[in-house]
């Protein structure tokens, strides 16, 4: 491996993390101005809740190679930067883990995965669903924000 470069793996994973975030942001803040039961909501809903749902395997596999896996090195970047940047990624995968996590719990009924498998729901008590709902938008706007400031950054 090129000291200065992540894997190829790493880097695999972190642009379809990329993608899945970003695009479900985006969907997801527009399916909040969509009105109830029209046929673009539905889908856009159905989309996501299939595309986040099969991302969660995805994203603990990166998870777990970032742990396992060196850093590049870092060229002409002060300690500071460094250690401000540890910090983002790891509130980024924390945040990441929240909204999936919370998006699964929050479902009132069973998690349609583009039509090839059906999970149930974890949870059953409407208000622990109205729970997780409220943590997954929080947390959704939390990621968004950190995923601008990381963009910002680079």
């Amino acid at each position: 491996m090129n000291s200065n470069r992540y894997d190829r793996l790493s880097r695999y994973l972190h642009w379809a993390s990329a993608a899945v975030i970003i695009w479900a942001s985006l969907s997801g803040f527009y399916l909040a101005t969509l009105e109830p039961g029209s046929v673009l909501r539905d889908w856009l809903s159905f989309f996501n809740v299939s595309l986040t749902t099969a991302f969660t395997p995805l994203f603990v596999i990166r998870v777990i190679h970032a742990v396992r896996t060196s850093k590049p090195a870092s060229l002409n970047v002060p300690r500071w930067q460094q250690r401000v940047a540890h910090i983002v990624h790891a509130m980024l995968y924390a945040l990441t883990s929240i909204v999936l996590t919370s998006g699964i719990l929050m479902m009132d009924h069973s998690i349609n995965v583009f039509g090839l498998i059906s999970l149930p729901n974890p949870v059953t008590d409407a208000g622990l669903n109205h729970y997780f709902y409220l943590m997954h938008r929080h947390s959704c706007a939390a990621l968004f924000l950190l995923v601008m400031v990381h963009v910002a950054a680079v």
